[in-house]
């Protein structure tokens, strides 16, 4: 017998229900939402058998098919509920890795998604922030003290310093996610550059989030560890003019929006929403109202 406190499968407010959490905390959800898709699976499933039969003329009306298909649904709702096949398991172990953690925003200017520490190609699966790392109380103060250094690198780029900070904003959360190395200190990498071949400096081995044939994996990688926020900028500048499949990207009109289509296009990030997140910031609250309190008003040296 089915316990009235258990799910109805003509509940069909459920799913929108599930959608709300699922957006509130995903992690939380996912069995719920592995459950679902197990459910829906016995369905196929047991359709699949019914079809197989031979059938019975005295229950193959119209009406007993009817009521057959309601049980058939109500049972398979059951058995996901209380054990299932074992395939919600399955789904929430693969799964679980990509979800990330959400935790609650405090910062004073969270008025929109830019604004938040956002996950980006580079950015790390499980990575924390560190409360002694936080150099920067705000996306205002990101700007502030950064300012000075994009105004330096989109000179050398050719584009504006504007887009440079946004990159920097959303490779970092606003300062609040830089890469730390192993003994805890800043690796000062604001546009998480990895250390291939061609580094020969200090780097730092973390888990990251890459994007292959638009689908994330989690792989471990090394990226570059700066002695100061200065040496990460002049080697970003120095990362992009020294290799060749940056050329085009460096030799657009000056409008924000090419010069990210060009890098990304180039490769610099698997994001395949990369340029989207980043044009979000440039366009967004954040950014604008930081840039009104600069001492120049965000204007000597920008291109946008």
């Amino acid at each position: 017998m089915i316990n009235a406190s258990q799910q109805n499968y003509l509940d069909f407010d459920a799913l929108t229900q599930l959608k709300t959490k699922a957006k509130k905390d995903a992690k939380s959800t996912l069995k719920e939402v592995a459950s679902e898709f197990e459910t829906i699976f016995v369905k196929m499933m047991m359709k699949s058998m019914r079809s197989a039969s031979f059938g019975d003329e005295l229950f193959d009306s119209e009406s007993a098919k009817f009521y057959r298909d309601m049980y058939d649904d109500q049972l398979s709702l059951d058995l996901s509920k209380n054990g299932g096949i074992g395939l919600a398991d399955v789904l929430v172990r693969q799964l679980e890795r990509y979800v990330p953690d959400q935790t609650p925003e405090h910062s004073e200017d969270n008025t929109s998604e830019s604004n938040k520490a956002i996950d980006t190609t580079a950015v790390r699966a499980d990575e924390k922030p560190n409360p002694e790392q936080n150099l920067f109380s705000s996306p205002k103060d990101f700007v502030h003290k950064l300012w000075p250094l994009a105004q330096d690198a989109a000179k050398e780029l050719g584009t504006s310093p504007k887009v440079i900070i946004a990159q920097a904003a959303l490779e970092t959360g606003w300062g609040k996610h830089i890469i730390r190395n192993s003994d805890g200190s800043s690796s000062n990498n604001f546009f998480n550059i990895k250390a291939d071949h061609r580094w020969d400096g200090k780097y730092s081995t973390i888990d990251s989030v890459e994007y292959i044939g638009n689908i994330p994996r989690r792989e471990t990688a090394d990226f570059r560890s700066y002695q100061s926020m200065e040496e990460s900028f002049k080697d970003y500048v120095s990362f992009l003019k020294s290799n060749s499949r940056y050329e085009k990207a460096l030799d657009v009109e000056k409008r924000e929006s090419r010069y990210i289509e060009e890098i990304h296009a180039a490769g610099y990030a698997t994001d395949p929403n990369y340029v989207k997140k980043i044009d979000r910031i440039i366009n967004d609250k954040p950014l604008a109202e930081a840039m009104k309190t600069l001492p120049t008003g965000g204007q000597r040296g920008d291109l946008g």
